[in-house]
């Protein structure tokens, strides 16, 4: 009689086959048995499980190995390695990488790591849209249109930058349903929003509460909220240099569009960032964070990234705004806390009393933002005069009662 063969162990506890009578390794996925190499080599066996795994656990039916085309995860990476050279001269920043790769990696796994480029079509993009319309990148959580927004483009900028670089011939069909949202649906959800939370805005007696029970670091920034739009970003990013306290006014770069911005300052603003400077400031963490007008408590920026690498890879970015977390703190405190309502909702009620100027071109350049159409490429300079114009409408409408405010308003409007 034929003494039968015995089955090996598994190489180490976490194998994840199984083998079989017949010689070879398997596992049962989704009530089917699959076979992947025979028992001398569990390397290779368990190498091509982990090529097609994916596939199976979706109840996909796996590429064929071997084909010699661009997969999905091949494209991804070389995408991601390039976005990270441009995070390296600072075209992009962190967290925008950090968006990319997210988005690359949860597409990759939704649609299988191991396919060819050239066999996606229009219903996995129709698919996948659905997927994070429902689920979300992490899984628990729908997408809302602005999200959907920046999938959607991620997505399709690895695909334009891939033909830019010749790595694949051409588009592949995204269907006319892998669209970012209208429009009207863009409408639909703020309008929806707003509803349910209200308008990002604040009214006066709640930023004048709120100048009133600030410590002086944050007083100035509320101050520079207000009466300039600036946001986290631009507070954090400000320099001492480019703030003239004997001029009242601040010049320079707005970090996120390095557009010149140009911000008359308040009587009040001036002596908050002046309290906020003469005050005993934490040590710098970093030699840029000397040159900075806000430190946090450890003396770095208030708003930066850490970035966990791994040789040349960008593996994880971590996210810190010390101001939000400021600013959050006082609102629950005054009890005026409520979704969607934040530091940067200052910024939005800058831009919303400051439309009763009208004077657009003035409020581009206070607030950073390019002047459109060619007028941006014609106008070289808006006076001091128009710029504290439309300063002192906002702060009409933040102290409505101040004599002196409509004084310097009359002023300025001749």
């Amino acid at each position: 009689m034929k003494r039968s063969r015995r089955k090996p162990k598994k190489p180490h506890p976490t194998f994840p086959l199984t083998a079989h009578p017949n010689g070879q390794w398997c596992k049962k996925i989704l009530g089917k048995l699959h076979f992947f190499g025979v028992w001398a080599a569990p390397d290779t066996a368990h190498q091509n499980y982990l090529r097609i795994a994916e596939d199976l656990h979706a109840g996909r039916d796996p590429s064929p190995a071997a084909t010699g085309e661009l997969t999905i995860k091949e494209m991804g990476n070389q995408f991601l390695m390039h976005q990270m050279q441009r995070v390296e001269t600072g075209q992009i920043g962190t967290r925008w990488f950090e968006d990319c790769r997210r988005v690359v990696r949860h597409f990759a796994r939704s649609v299988g790591t191991a396919r060819p480029v050239t066999s996606l079509n229009a219903d996995d993009f129709l698919q996948y849209r659905r997927l994070i319309a429902k689920q979300g990148i992490g899984g628990n959580k729908a997408l809302g249109v602005h999200g959907i927004t920046h999938t959607v483009v991620a997505i399709q900028t690895m695909f334009k930058w891939a033909v830019q670089a010749g790595i694949i011939e051409q588009l592949p069909r995204f269907g006319v349903a892998f669209a970012k949202p209208s429009a009207a649906d863009v409408r639909r959800s703020r309008a929806e929003r707003e509803r349910r939370a209200g308008k990002r805005l604040f009214t006066a007696e709640q930023i004048r509460s709120l100048l009133a029970a600030a410590r002086p670091e944050l007083k100035a920034a509320i101050f520079l909220g207000i009466n300039g739009g600036f946001g986290n970003t631009d507070c954090s990013a400000l320099p001492v240099a480019a703030v003239d306290l004997k001029g009242g006014v601040i010049d320079f770069e707005r970090p996120k569009t390095a557009v010149r911005r140009v911000v008359p300052l308040w009587p009040e603003t001036i002596d908050a960032i002046q309290i906020a400077l003469d005050g005993l400031m934490p040590k710098a963490a970093t030699p840029a964070a000397r040159e900075l007008v806000f430190r946090s408590e450890r003396g770095f920026p208030l708003v930066r990234q850490i970035v966990r690498r791994e040789g040349d890879e960008i593996k994880k970015v971590t996210y810190i705004d010390r101001l939000s977390d400021w600013f959050d703190a006082l609102l629950k405190e005054l009890k005026l806390k409520r979704f969607g309502l934040g530091f940067y909702s200052l910024r939005h009620t800058f831009r919303t009393w400051a439309d009763e100027a009208g004077d657009q071109h003035a409020i581009h350049r206070i607030m950073g933002h390019s002047i459109p159409g060619m007028s941006g490429v014609y106008i070289e300079e808006i006076s001091i005069e128009r710029l504290r114009r439309v300063v002192n409408v906002v702060r009409s409408r933040l102290w409505p009662q101040d004599e002196t405010a409509g004084e310097q308003l009359r002023v300025a409007t001749g």
